[in-house]
Order: structure tokens, then C-alpha cells, then sequence
């Protein structure tokens, strides 16, 4: 099809009244494609001509059959074609630039109109339009710039609209904002927002125009908008349209107009009424960002604003700017309240939050202050239902809201303390801030000195008529409270420390008396209530006639004896925290002896009272009433605080006749669980100040264990009220014997009391119990006690342990291993089933137990009878359907074998001819291997078959045979334990030890075993098609090692046939199945490794090459975790390449990692980690060429600079270095050095540009890396001293991180000082949180041993030659480094005394210990130069700080 051959007939085919110009001819557009890409046809002004059709029929015909010029993606690539040419060709288009004929046609034709009926398409959602935004966005990028300085405001304002509306697109995937954007896309929306932005700039008539219209049609897509976007957005894009939307609303000309009436525009109020309901949540979304745009604009613009008038005094303007700000803060709040749900409590808090942020609260504007207090209200009255879960994250946001109003204005506030405090009774867990609030209130209470009303509304809160507001009755409020905040340890530490710090001595008496007083009410009021219910029953005394009106009363009230009770137990809890904290040492004598009268006081009349009360004679029936049992568990623990209550000239008795009471109730099975834990631990503290007898306290404690222990399959979570169970009261009560009494009970139990609770811990069942949880549980306790040193160093309870370990498996001695072994083929007898439960409970603790904490003579013999149990589950989990035996089971039992033979390192002795042919043939019978039973069971016959390569020098029979039985295997295509096994010993033959070294039989055995693996693989084979190769993974296993075994023993490799190409296609080709790929990447792999030698040196390097590739493929396709088994193949078959093979290689991988070759950064970082593996295992033979080869690479990633900017790439090429360091610093040149330091100085030199989130890796990779070299080439780094010091100053300085609240040049001036990778801090939102420093104190403890490091002593690991020449002698870089310390500490003073920035004390405190060893390098002369010379006032001053603390931990010689 031809199209018009002179310009001629092209422009008039162009301006044709129809379209195809001629029937049956080609259309307009295909002819202006055709003229285009025709370069020998000339057409004056081409270009021109047809940018002048195309904009003029996609302005016209925007829908004219048979299609639609505006979304027709041929007319819009035309157009990008012709604007976006490279400039050569631009310029030969007669020499005129395209500026130059384009601003004259875009005067001509209007571009506004096709670019927002696009964007309006595109909106909508036309699937052309969506199809080819790119294409078209390419254009207008180039188009809009030019057109847009003759577009009038309320255009720019539409085209801004349109924008907008494609980022609040309730169609998400239409959105472009949605969607990865292109450097199009985001070229041609920037100038769109930016040239109305511009035009708001410089249209100071239009604005209050501009501001009506936005108002009216924009205002709720904007808002959409920001909802959508205000979390984690940091685009320049997205930053443009939020600004250009504050500037339309929040200008200086807008806010002049309504500053006559101290009140913002109403206009704004009324457009935000005016929203529809459906957009109610995105608004409440984006109040909180609007309300402080508009308080900063303000604020900015304050002077321009409120100076018109007679008072310019600095305190008025501010308060005009509050009452301005105010205004705005009542209307949002008032469309805040227009809903009652979860966006709109958080949309309050943040608001208010923003009002505490910028002070805009006035004491003396009482509209304010009425405001505030109507959210005080409100958040009371939400309070309401603080118990119920559903409304935990309201709840949540109400606290919030009374946090921010408290620290607002405290003394308005604090009256409702009253009515919180009840309401923070009953709330539930899940609320975080309900215990910052309260941490906030003792704060302040602390800073006034009225912590006793703080305790009085506490105790208060505690009461019973409050409690009975809680639904479920006395039982769910006991519960409900304890998990509540008011109850937390978090909150009753506070208390208790701000009681010791902040409590005057003036008040000490008087707290003591009210809590004195309130605990006595509340037992009483107990009394009455547990009285009037046993009267009430029959059991207790008829009362007189007033005393039966007085009962009326208080039921009509609805008290009951169990909520008294609760109340008693809570007040006991808080009158414990504060009566331990009181501060006796502030006082006088005489009122320290009164305030220790009044606490012994409170103990006798409550304590004292309830004990004789509830274990009193006569008073059995009592306790078996759960209020009167929860009133002495709570008795009880008042009573152990006391006793622990330092500074009591005595303490608090026990009668003994009420211990000896007291002890009784353990056995009663009708007594609570958490009675029965406060009395064990009450009177354990009772024998340690006083003659009871502890030998009974022991045996009831065992008794109980005993009991319910074997039972305790629950977990405990540390909290007394959850103590649902004996069960979980078992285990509290064993955690509370081993955790604190232990050491008592090594001293005084008797030889069966220790013996016997060792007995209870090895014979629990552990296999119902999860390694992983949290909560409390028997395995928990007992991994704790079998890793604390405390437990090891009692000598009778250690003995006591391994003697019963002893008893448990010494039925195991009488096991005949051959025997057993024999009988696995025949159904004779098995184990009973507590012979199987003892065994696999003793191994079970055996795997927990430490090694070194058991003697040799017993380890050999449970190693002995672990051979026995091996063969007896086996046989039992084969064969005794009826016993319960589980491979886990066994899978612990050959983990304890594996342990302790590593341990021992003895296995040449221990080397049965019984056992290990047995473990061969282990994983016949067994169903499944999902418990790791042949993981574990291939370590263990690695270990046997490493141990005979070891001494097949001195014995070769054994590796001989072991090779010729496996010889005899490979006859079928289906894997067993013994086929396994010759895969390991081919591995530990390859990796251990040269063929030359082995004795010719075992050689002659090894090759019968290649033999028969070759032919198993010419079995399964059969032939070279790709389709007869069974793509498993066994085969290619197999087929690998073939390879490597035949290498190893010096064999011709050309009789296998070539097929790891085609396996690699295979492989690639069906990568849809990622577990397949990552399973068999690792044999196929190796196997194309493994034919590398048998190659001609024509085909080497195209096969290196095809290597190289499908490495690439394969980490591209599942990722470099993924296939960490590959690592390890990489390994073996690395050793086995032909040295000029492992040269040819490496260059093939040096030539494919510049990043701006054809690779891209992810590629480039997968073979900077295989160029590391290659160096890591390379051939022997090779030192020179891996020398050269990492040469090359750390002077590329010198001089490179995208190996810092790509985060990928870079931890690769860090972790090359890393390596290069610590695993090859033998290999290190003084040539080298220059390459790393300047790769760690590009690293840590500052960037303009941040990533997103800090790289703590990349800081962590740099000290171990400094720290390698000083270890290992401390006479390097001799050479280069000033460098290292430049690096630690600057390591030093990455430590900074803005001062909160800094403005945007400030903020840049210090983020533009730290490396790329350091994020920069996000910008101020609506919430009041400070930016914390993006490198912590984990961070700064590592470079503080970094700096300890220079003053440690070590050998220098430089090659074998030079440390014949000189002599090895230990040494460190203190004195060489010693004129160097002082730039690293001036560094560490200026970023101290830095105003931008802040080091955290953290930060600071961690680092201290390196600090101090550069000090002792420096030295007081060294320092007083450094003060005078280097250091300004602030430096001085933290110099100082700085060498306080170094004196304060120096060592002067004294001791």
C-alpha cells in the first residue's frame, strides 16, 4: 500500500475532507507514519506539518469513525516520534529547533482541551486511554511547558483538577498513582501541577477567584487525594499537588481578608459541610495534615497578617494566631463529630495533637477552653465501656485525647482524674496508651508533690461499687482488672518510683495512714459483706432488726462479698507498691521510727487480722469460699512485701500456728491454684527468718509438683489471676522454686527431696510443649535451669540430676544392641511403654543439657545406651502399633548422639560394626521424614564416614569395605539411606583429603564405587536424549558426583555424555514450579561445572560462559536465599576446576560487572556474590590469579559509583570486601588497600539523595570490615594510618540525626553530611512523636569495639614468606594510631555539640568504652593541644564530659 511520493500530494492527502483521503487507499495517520519514517522523502517542514494534523484532528475529530483520534495510541506515538527524536536528527530538519516552530503552532491550536479530555478518559477508565497513558504522557511532557505561560488561571486550574482526580480515582488500578511510574508519566503531571502553581505565584488578582473554584470543585477530590496518599509518600509528585493545594487555600491573600475577624474564611468551613457522605473517611483523613498546613502557613505569614492594627506587641500577634487557628480547630472538630467511629476518634487525636504541637491554646480565650473541655466530655463518656474489647481501639484514641488534653493544661484536667481512673479499672489490654497516659499523670503528679491524691483516686478507682459496673460478676472483674493498665507492673513501678523520689517527707506519715486506712475499709466492708451473705444462708448469726435495714441497704446497692473482695485484693496490690517504696532513708529519726511503727502497724491490723481470720481454728468452712481464698492469697502477698520491705528494724511476724494452717491448704484440691503459689511462697521466705520447718515445706512443695506437674501440658503467662488450674499452678510454683529458692533447697533438702524433683523435670513429657512460645511453660523453666551456671554449681542438686539421668536409661544397658538389631526384620518383643517414656524423657533433657557440665565417663555411656535406644524406638516405631512412639522421638535421640560425638571427638573408639550398618538401612519402614529424621540421620553417618577418612592412613579396612558395600549399591532408581550415604562420603572424599594420600586399597575401593555409580547413571540414562533423563533430583545428584569423584581420581571424563545444557533448558523452562527449580538447581549446577573438564580448550570458554548465565537465570528466578544449597555445591565444585578453566571464568564475570553494561543491578549483584564464591573455594594452584582478579574488581567498585547507590549491589560488593578481609587476608596487597579505602570512603562521604529506609547492614559491613583489617593486617594498615582514622570519624559522624522540628534547610544541611544509605527522617506530620536517630545503640556498640580493637594485641596474617623475614610477635596499633585518636575524638565532640543534630544517649553510652580507649591513646598532653586548637566552646565542653567519664573507669595502678 503506497502513499503519496512528494510533499505536494502529502499535505494535500493531510487536509483531505475524508479520511481515507482516497477510497480504499491508506488513512491520514498511516500516511503521516509512512511520510515520517521515509527519510528520503522532503517535505518542508515535516515535522511541523504533521504535529500541526495530529493536534488539530485529535482537537476536532475527537470521535470520528472508524476511530477516535484522542485515544488512539498510532496517533499519540506518531506524535512522541516526532517531538522526542534524538537531537542529530532534530537538528537536521532544515536546522530549525523545535522550539522555534512549536510555541508559534501551540498559540494557533489550544493543547488544554485534548489533554484533559485524555485525562478525563483516563479517569473514567477507557481502556484506550489506560493503554497508552505512557505514550501520550511523553508527549505532553514535552508539549505542556511550552503552551502553558498562555493558558489563563481557570485553565491551569481544570488541568490541576484533572490531575488530581487520577490520584483519587476510586478505580485503583487505573490510578497512575497506583502504578510504578515512569520518568514520563511523572515529567508530564509534575508540569501540569507546577505551571499552576507558577500561575498562583504570579496572579495575585486571580487568587481569591481561584481559591471560590477550587473550593467548589476540587476541594473533595484533593482531599481524596491526600487520604490516599499522606503515609510513606515522599515524591516530589505528590509533594507538588499537596502544596499546590495549601497555596490555593492557605495563601497570604486569603487569610488577609479573614484576619479582620481573628477567624479563618468561612468559605473553607462550608465546603468541608458541604462534602458528601461517601467521602466523610477520606476527609477525616486528611483534616489533621490540613489543619497544620494551615497553622504553619499562618505562622509564616503572622506579621503580613495581624500587624495591621494599633498593638504590634510580638504577644498579641500570637494570639491572634492562636484564635485564628482555634477557629479553624472548632470547625473541623465539629465535622469530626458529625460521625461517632473509629476515623473519626483518630482524626481528633491528631488534631489535637497538632494544637499541643504549635501551642495554640490560650488560657484566657474561653471559646478554647470550652472546646476542649466538650472533648473531655466526650472522651469520658466513651470510657464508658472501657471493658469491652470491640471498642479497644476507641477506647485507645479516647485515652489519647485525654493524654494530649493533659499535657496541654494539666490543672483542667486533673479534676476528672477522678472518673478516669475507674473507667482505666475495667479497660482492656489491648489499649498502649492507657499506660502512657498513666506514666504521663504520675509524672506530673510527681512534679507537683501530690502523690497522695494520686494514690486516693487510685484507691478509689478500686472500689467495689465501681467493680460492679463491669458485667460477668465478681470473678470477670478479678480478671478484667488484673489484665488492666491500672494494674500493670509498668504502672506500679512508676508509682513506686515516684513514691521514693518525689515523696516529701512531710507526707510520708499521712500516705502511710490513708493506705493504712483504706486497706482496713476495704477488709472491713469484706467482713460485713462475707457476713451478711452467711447470714443470709443460715450460717451465720441472725442479726438484730436496724442491722437487717442496714443489709437492705447495702443489697439494694448491689455489694456483694466477692466484689469486696476483688476491691480488697486491688487496694492490698497498690498499698504493697507503695508501702515497699517508701523513702525511710529522707527521714528523721524519730519520724522514721513512727513511719516504721505505722507500716508494722498495717501489717497487724490487716495482714495479721485476715491470716487469723481465714486459717484461724474454727475458720475451715472459710476457705472454702473462692472470696475469702482470693482475700488471703491477697493477704499474703501484702504480707511477702513487707518482708522484703527494706529498712524495717523487724520483720513482719508469722505466728506459727497459722504457717503450720497455712501449709495444710496445698493438699486441699478445692483451695484457688494462686492461694496455693502466695502460701508456698510465703513460707519459703518464712524459713529462710525463722525456725519452721522447711523439711515439710519441701515435701508438701513435692507433693504438689508430684501431683499435677505430669498434668501442666498448659502454659502460664507469668500472671498470678490466670492461674486457672493446678496445672498452671504446678508450674508456677516450680518456676518460683527454681528461679528463687533454689539455692535453699540445694542447702536443705535431703538427698531424696533433691533427687525427687530432679526426677519430676526429666520425667515430664516435653513434646507437647513448643520450643517458640512466650508464655511459661515446663520446657521453658527447664532450658532456664539447665543454661544458668547458678544450677551447675550446687554440688548435691547437679549429683542428685545426673544420678537420676543415670537410673532413667540404665535399663538401657541390658539391651543387646546385635541383638536388637537382628530382631528389626522379625516382630519380637518390644519396650514397654514407661521403659519407652522414661528413655525418651531422659533424652529429651540430655539435648538441653550443656555439654562440658557432664563428666566423660558418663557421657561415653550415654552415648553406649543412646546406640540402644537408637535400635529399640526404631524397632518400636516399626512394629508396637499399641505403644505411642513418634519419629520426633528418635530424631532427639540421634541429635544427642550427634552432640555428644562431636563433643567427644572420639568416634574412631566408639566406631560399632553393629550400629552403623545399621543406621544405613535406618529409614526403611518409617512413613514419613517430616520430623528431620534424615537430616539428622545423614549427619550422623557424615560424622562416622568422616572419622574413617581420618584414619584410613593408619586403617584402611574400614573405608575400604564401607566403599565396596557401597559399590554394591545403586541398583535402583529410588533412594535409600545407604545410596545417601555414598553422596556424603563422596563429598567428604572430594573435600578432605588428595587421592595421593590414600592407601591403594582404599583408592581401589573408591574407584569400584565410581564404577558402579557410573553405570547406575548409564542405567537411568539410557542414552543422551534430554527426554530419557530422569529429571529428579536423586539422578542429578548422582550424575553430579559422578563427575566429581571421576576428577578427583584423575579419570578420562569425556565417557559421560554431555547433557548439562540441556538440563539447564529444561530447568529454565519450567521455572513456573519454583520448588522443583530451587530442589534441582544446585545438581545441575554442578554438573555443568563438572563437564567443564571434560572440554577441549575450543569449547571451554563458550560452556564458561553458558555457566555464567544460568547462574544468572537461575538467581534472577528464585532469588539468592533461595538458594543457599547452591552455595554449597558451588563450593565442591569450584575445587575440582582446572586452573586455566578458573581463570577463563573469571574473566568472563569480570567483564559482565560494570553496572553499566548489559546487566542489570540485580544481575550484577548475583555475580558479585559469585565472583566471591569462586575466590572463597578456588582450586589450589590459583593464589595469583584470585590476587589479580580481586585487585580489579575493589579498584572497579572504587571508581564505579552506582556499586553505593544501588542498594543491592552494594551489600554484594560489601560483602566482597568483607570477605576479601577476613576469610582472605593472607591475599591482601599493599595495592589493594587503596581500592578499599576508597570504596568505604564513598560509602560513608554525604549524599544529596537518601534512600528510603537506613541500611544499618552497609554500617555493620564497614566495621567488621576495618575490623578484620585490624586483626589480621595490622602491617597494612600501618601505611595508611591516616585513612582508617578518616573512616572512623566518619563512622563517628553517621551516628548524628536531626534535631526534631528542624526546618527544611536545616534538615538538609545535616542529612546532605550522612551517607546515601542513612534514610532521611520523615517530615513533620501531624503527630507530636520526635525523630529518633536512624543508627541506634546496637550500631554504636559495634563501632566501640571496633575502637577497643586498636588497642588489642594480635599476629599479623600476611603470606607465609614475610612472616619468615620478620618476626611474629603480638602487637597493636595503640601507639602507632595514638596521633590519629585525636581527629576521631574532635569528631565525636563536634557532633556532641552540634545544634542540628542530637546523639542519642543510647548512642553515647554504648560508644563510651571506645571513646576511653582512644583517650588512653591520647593522653593529657595530646588532649590540652587538641582543647586549644581544634575544639570551640561546645566542643570544649563535651571534650570535657568526655574525659570525666574516661577518669572515672581508669585504671591508676591501685588494685
Amino acid at each position: 500500500m503506497s502513499g503519496p511520493q512528494n510533499a505536494q500530494d502529502f499535505i494535500r492527502a493531510l487536509k483531505a475532507a475524508t479520511d481515507p483521503p482516497q477510497a480504499g487507499g491508506p488513512l491520514k495517520i498511516e500516511i503521516a507514519r509512512q511520510a515520517w519514517d521515509n527519510t528520503s522523502m522532503y517535505v518542508p517542514n515535516k515535522a511541523e506539518a504533521i504535529v500541526e494534523w495530529l493536534l488539530s484532528i485529535m482537537l476536532k475529530d475527537k470521535s470520528r469513525p472508524p476511530y477516535n483520534p484522542l485515544y488512539d495510541s498510532r496517533f499519540w506515538g506518531l506524535l512522541s516520534d516526532v517531538l522526542c527524536v534524538p537531537h542529530a536528527a532534530r537538528a537536521s530538519d532544515h536546522g530549525r529547533a523545535i522550539r522555534a516552530w512549536m510555541v508559534p503552532l501551540l498559540n494557533r491550536i489550544p493543547i488544554s482541551p485534548i489533554v484533559l479530555s485524555y485525562l478525563e478518559a483516563y479517569h473514567s477508565g477507557c481502556r484506550d486511554a489506560v493503554f497508552g497513558f505512557e505514550i501520550a504522557a511523553r508527549c505532553i511532557a514535552v508539549l505542556w511547558p511550552l503552551a502553558a505561560p498562555k493558558f489563563n488561571p481557570e485553565t491551569l486550574l481544570e488541568s490541576f483538577g484533572a490531575v488530581i482526580r487520577l490520584g483519587a480515582s476510586a478505580n485503583a488500578p487505573v490510578s497512575p498513582f497506583n502504578l510504578p511510574q515512569t520518568l514520563d508519566v511523572s515529567r508530564a503531571l509534575t508540569a501540569i501541577v507546577s505551571s499552576y502553581r507558577s500561575c498562583l505565584a504570579n496572579w495575585a488578582a486571580k487568587r481569591k477567584h481561584l481559591y471560590t473554584l477550587f473550593l467548589g470543585r476540587h476541594l473533595s477530590s484533593w482531599l481524596q487525594f491526600v487520604s490516599q496518599h499522606r503515609e510513606g509518600e515522599v515524591g516530589t509528585l505528590i509533594a507538588d499537588i499537596y502544596d499546590a493545594g495549601i497555596e490555593t487555600m492557605f495563601g497570604l491573600e486569603t487569610m488577609k481578608q479573614a484576619a479582620a475577624d481573628h477567624k479563618h474564611d468561612a468559605t473553607l468551613s462550608e465546603a468541608l459541610m458541604a462534602v458528601p457522605p461517601d467521602c466523610f473517611e477520606a476527609v477525616l483523613r486528611s483534616l489533621p495534615m490540613l489543619f497544620g498546613s494551615y497553622v504553619q502557613s499562618i505562622k509564616r505569614h503572622k506579621n503580613a497578617i495581624f500587624s495591621q492594627g494599633s498593638s504590634h506587641a510580638a504577644s498579641h500577634i500570637a494570639e491572634q494566631v492562636q484564635r485564628a487557628a482555634m477557629s479553624l480547630y472548632a470547625d473541623c472538630i465539629s465535622f469530626a463529630r458529625k460521625v461517632d467511629d473509629l476515623p473519626s476518634w483518630e482524626c481528633r487525636v491528631l488534631l489535637l495533637e497538632v494544637v499541643e504541637r504549635d501551642n495554640l491554646v490560650n488560657a484566657a480565650d474561653e471559646d478554647s477552653q470550652a472546646l476542649l473541655g466538650q472533648e473531655r466530655d466526650s472522651a469520658l463518656q466513651t470510657l464508658g465501656d472501657s471493658w469491652n474489647e470491640q471498642y479497644a481501639q476507641r477506647n485507645d484514641c479516647a485515652v489519647k485525647l485525654l493524654a494530649s488534653l493533659t499535657r496541654l493544661d494539666y490543672d483542667s484536667t486533673s479534676p476528672s482524674f477522678a472518673l478516669v481512673l475507674p473507667k482505666m479499672v475495667a479497660m482492656h489490654r489491648n489499649v498502649p496508651s492507657a499506660t502512657q497516659f498513666l506514666k504521663l499523670l504520675v509524672e506530673y503528679d510527681s512534679k507537683t508533690r501530690s502523690i497522695p491524691s494520686f494514690i486516693g483516686h487510685v484507691c478509689e478507682a478500686f472500689s467495689s461499687r465501681r467493680l460492679q459496673r463491669i458485667p460477668g460478676g465478681a470473678k470477670a472483674a478479678y480478671r478484667i482488672a488484673c489484665n488492666g493498665p491500672l494494674t500493670s507492673i509498668t504502672f506500679y513501678d512508676e508509682l513506686a518510683r515516684a513514691v521514693h523520689n518525689f515523696l516529701t517527707p512531710g507526707q510520708v506519715l499521712g500516705a502511710i495512714q490513708y493506705v493504712a486506712q483504706r486497706l482496713e475499709d476495704a477488709y472491713t466492708g469484706f467482713l460485713d459483706g462475707a457476713a451478711r451473705r452467711a447470714a443470709d444462708s443460715g450460717d451465720g448469726a441472725r442479726k438484730r432488726r436496724k442491722k437487717d435495714r442496714d443489709r437492705d441497704a447495702h443489697e439494694e446497692s448491689g455489694e456483694d462479698d466477692g466484689h469486696l473482695a476483688v476491691s480488697f485484693v486491688l487496694v492490698a496490690r497498690t498499698a504493697a507498691a507503695v508501702l515497699r517504696a517508701i523513702p525511710l532513708h529522707t527521714l528523721t529519726e524519730d519520724v522514721r521510727a513512727e513511719a516504721e511503727r505505722a507500716i508494722l502497724g498495717v501489717h497487724a491490723a490487716v495482714v495479721g487480722r485476715a491470716l487469723a481470720d481465714g486459717f484461724g481454728t474454727g475458720q475451715g468452712g472459710r476457705r472454702e469460699s473462692w472470696s475469702w481464698q482470693l482475700v488471703l492469697a491477697g493477704a499474703l502477698r501484702l504480707h511477702y512485701s513487707l518482708a522484703l520491705t527494706h529498712g524495717l528494724p523487724t520483720q513482719p511476724p508469722l505466728e506459727q500456728e497459722i504457717a503450720e494452717v497455712t501449709l495444710s491448704c496445698v493438699e486441699d484440691e478445692g483451695v484457688i491454684p494462686e492461694l496455693v503459689v502466695e502460701v508456698l511462697r510465703t513460707l519459703m521466705h518464712h524459713c529462710t527468718t525463722s525456725t519452721f520447718d522447711h523439711s515439710s515445706l519441701f515435701e508438701q512443695s513435692l507433693n504438689y509438683l508430684a501431683a499435677h506437674l505430669p498434668n501442666a501440658e498448659n502454659t502460664w503467662s507469668g500472671k498470678a489471676h490466670l492461674l486457672e488450674s493446678h496445672s498452671t499452678g504446678a508450674v508456677a510454683a516450680l518456676q518460683l522454686l527454681v528461679d528463687r529458692w533454689l539455692p535453699e533447697f540445694d542447702a536443705w533438702a535431703s538427698i531424696p527431696q533433691l533427687q525427687r524433683l530432679c526426677r519430676l523435670l526429666i520425667s515430664s513429657d516435653l513434646s507437647s510443649f513448643s520450643a517458640g512460645t512466650q508464655a511459661m511453660s515446663l520446657r521453658s523453666i527447664l532450658v532456664t535451669t539447665l543454661h544458668d551456671a547458678q544450677f551447675w554449681e550446687m554440688s548435691r542438686l547437679q549429683d542428685s540430676f545426673l544420678t537420676v539421668l543415670n537410673e532413667q536409661t540404665v535399663s538401657l544397658d541390658e539391651i543387646d544392641l546385635a541383638k536388637t538389631v537382628a530382631s528389626l526384620s522379625a516382630k519380637s518383643s518390644r519396650l514397654p511403654a514407661d521403659a519407652i517414656q522414661s528413655i525418651t524423657s531422659a533424652y529429651n533433657v540430655l539435648a538441653l543439657t550443656p555439654l562440658e557440665y557432664i563428666p566423660r565417663s558418663m557421657h561415653l555411656a550415654f552415648l553406649k545406651r543412646g546406640f540402644a535406644a537408637d535400635a529399640a524406638l526404631l524397632s518400636t516405631l516399626r512394629y508396637a502399633k499399641k505403644v505411642r512412639v513418634s519419629e520426633s522421638q528418635l530424631v532427639v535421640v540421634r541429635e544427642v548422639l550427634c552432640r555428644s560425638m562431636a563433643y567427644l571427638d572420639t568416634i574412631e573408639s566408639l566406631a560399632d560394626s553393629v550400629y552403623w550398618p545399621y543406621v544405613l538401612a535406618s529409614d526403611q519402614g518409617v512413613a514419613d521424614n517430616t520430623s528431620g529424621l534424615t537430616s539428622v540421620t545423614k549427619d550422623l553417618i557424615d560424622m562416622y564416614q568422616g572419622s574413617l577418612l581420618r584414619s584410613a592412613k593408619r586403617a584402611p579396612e574400614p573405608l575400604t569395605a564401607l566403599a565396596s558395600k557401597y559399590a554394591q549399591g545403586f541398583t535402583s532408581r529410588t533412594p535409600s539411606m545407604s545410596e545417601r550415604a555414598a553422596l556424603l562420603l563422596v563429598d567428604s572424599i572430594v573435600q578432605g583429603v588428595p587421592a595421593s594420600s590414600l592407601p591403594t586399597q582404599c583408592v581401589d575401593g573408591i574407584h569400584a564405587l565410581h564404577t558402579s555409580m557410573v553405570k547406575f547413571t548409564t542405567m537411568v540414562s539410557s542414552g543422551t536424549s534430554t527426554g530419557s533423563i530422569p529429571f529428579n533430583e536423586y539422578s542429578l545428584d548422582v550424575w553430579s558426583h559422578v563427575r566429581i569423584l571421576g576428577h578427583w581420581l584423575g579419570l578420562e571424563a569425556d565417557r559421560l555424555p554431555q547433557i548439562s545444557r540441556k538440563l539447564a533448558e529444561r530447568l529454565l523452562s519450567h521455572s513456573n514450579d519454583m520448588q522443583q527449580t530451587v530442589a534441582l538447581a544446585p545438581m545441575i549446577v554442578s554438573i555443568l561445572f563438572g563437564e567443564i573438564n571434560a572440554l577441549d580448550s575450543e569449547h571451554t570458554g563458550e560452556h564458561i560462559e553458558y555457566v555464567v548465565v544460568t547462574y544468572i537465570a537461575l538467581v534472577r528466578i528464585c532469588g539468592l536465599p533461595a538458594l543457599s544449597g547452591l552455595d554449597t555445591r558451588l563450593a565442591t565444585a569450584c575445587k575440582a576446576l582446572p586452573t586455566s578453566a578458573f581463570a577463563a571464568m573469571l574473566d568472563v564475570v569480570y567483564e559482565e560487572l560494570p553496572t553499566q553494561g548489559k546487566l542489570g543491578p540485580e544481575d550484577v549483584s548475583s555475580l558479585v556474590h559469585f565472583s566471591a564464591l569462586l575466590l572463597h573455594d578456588a582450586p589450589e594452584g590459583t593464589s595469583k590469579t584470585c590476587q589479580a582478579f580481586a585487585t580489579k574488581c575493589l579498584n572497579l567498585f572504587a571508581d564505579d559509583r552506582r556499586f553505593i547507590d544501588i542498594p543491592a549491589v552494594r551489600h554484594e560488593a560489601l560483602d566482597f570486601v568483607f570477605m576479601q578481609c577476613s576469610d582472605r587476608p593472607a591475599s591482601l596487597r599493599t595495592a589493594d588497600l587503596s581500592g578499599i579505602w576508597s570504596f568505604i570512603g564513598a560509602l560513608l562521604s554525604g549524599s544529596q539523595t537518601h534512600d528510603a529506609s537506613t541500611d544499618l547492614a552497609v554500617f555493620h559491613g564497614i566495621v567488621n570490615t576495618l575490623s578484620a583489617l585490624v586483626r589480621l593486617r595490622r602491617d597494612l594498615l600501618l601505611q595508611t594510618l591516616p585513612h582508617l582514622g578518616q573512616s572512623l570519624r566518619q563512622l563517628v559522624a553517621c551516628l548524628r540525626a536531626p534535631r526534631p522540628q528542624l526546618g527544611g534547610k536545616q534538615s538538609r544541611l545535616v542529612m546532605d553530611s550522612l551517607p546515601r544509605w542513612v534514610a532521611a527522617p520523615p517530615p513533620s506530620s501531624t503527630s507530636a512523636s520526635s525523630t529518633s536517630a536512624p543508627i541506634g545503640a546496637a550500631e554504636s556498640k559495634a563501632l566501640a569495639r571496633l575502637l577497643t580493637t586498636l588497642t588489642t594485641k594480635t599476629l599479623v596474617r600476611a603470606p607465609q614468606r614475610e612472616q619468615q623475614q620478620g618476626q611474629q610477635q603480638p602487637a597493636s596499633l595503640a601507639r602507632p594510631f595514638a596521633r590519629h585518636a585525636a581527629y576521631v575524638l574532635t569528631a565525636y565532640a563536634g557532633a556532641v555539640a552540634d545544634p542540628l543534630c542530637v546523639l542519642a544517649a543510647p548512642v553515647r553510652r554504648e560508644l563510651l568504652p571506645g571513646l576511653c580507649a582512644l583517650c588512653e591513646m591520647l593522653g593529657e598532653h595530646s588532649r590540652d593541644a587538641v582543647m586549644a586548637a581544634a575544639l570551640d566552646a561546645g566542643g570544649k565542653a563535651a571534650m570535657k564530659a568526655l574525659w570525666r567519664e574516661y577518669e572515672k573507669q581508669r585504671y591508676v595502678g591501685k588494685g
